[in-house]
């Protein structure tokens, strides 16, 4: 049954943590479901009152709050929230969306102009030889182009290494599922030495090391570990920019649509 009105008098906090159980239960990615509940628990912070007394004034003062933000960051939030006031509706919470009187935040694209692969292999060749979870995962952004997200979502299982057919399968928005051929020899070198060397036989393939628990790699230390990395070199470079670096030299390689398989817009 859909719950009933009265149930917008709830506290915030317990709402939300009812949108969040409806997310994991629909297979969101977990990164996803990380950033939703950092903005809302934010907002459910600074703003006392139920899911009832929320309005368009009550929103104004709070995103006024976050001016020392970047324009980015704040876009994030007001669609995080107006995600959440969308369930809310569904559920029969609220009868309309308050951010729809809100007006809504269009970041600058950041300019990418003079960031090349030479600029990025100068990133990668900083990174210590020890660290090579970190050499082969952005190795394996910039040279397969496939997503933050699927990369670490690539399992053990998910990779076959046949010689001169080595290729991996990742799963995608929506749980889709894609081949993508690993026709960079160095780059196979590298998965194959860092399999061999990390003993892993089944499970993540990019796991993370603090305390030694070896669980999945979060999303957010993998930007901080690239940022870090950057910054060696002084340069100031988004993640997704391996993306977009692959795109071009697939447009730009002469017959690349059938020379690589990970053709894709990212």
């Amino acid at each position: 049954m859909p719950p009933e009105q009265g149930d917008a008098t709830r506290p915030l906090q317990a709402v939300i943590d009812d949108f969040l159980l409806d997310l994991a239960q629909a297979n969101r990615p977990q990164h996803t479901r990380r950033a939703y509940a950092s903005d809302l628990h934010q907002f459910a912070d600074w703003h006392a009152g139920p899911l009832a007394t929320i309005n368009a004034q009550c929103l104004r003062e709070f995103f006024a709050s976050l001016a020392h933000l970047s324009a980015g960051t704040r876009a994030c939030k007001q669609a995080s929230l107006s995600t959440f006031f969308r369930w809310a509706i569904r559920q029969g919470l609220l009868t309309s969306n308050p951010m729809t009187y809100i007006e809504r935040i269009k970041p600058v694209p950041p300019r990418q102009h003079g960031i090349d692969r030479g600029a990025i292999e100068a990133v990668i060749g900083c990174i210590p030889p020890t660290q090579r979870r970190d050499r082969l995962l952005f190795r394996l952004l910039l040279e397969t182009g496939i997503r933050i997200g699927e990369a670490l979502n690539l399992y053990v299982e998910d990779i076959d290494l046949t010689l001169d057919d080595e290729r991996i399968e990742v799963r995608g928005k929506g749980q889709s599922r894609r081949t993508v051929l690993l026709d960079d020899s160095a780059l196979v070198q590298e998965l194959r030495t860092y399999l061999k060397h990390m003993r892993y036989q089944h499970g993540p393939v990019f796991r993370a090391s603090k305390n030694g628990r070896g669980g999945p790699l979060r999303y957010q230390s993998v930007q901080e570990h690239w940022a870090s990395y950057c910054a060696q070199i002084g340069l100031q470079c988004p993640l997704h920019h391996l993306c977009h670096i692959h795109a071009t030299e697939l447009v730009s390689w002469p017959g690349s649509f059938t020379h690589r398989s990970s053709t894709r817009r990212c």
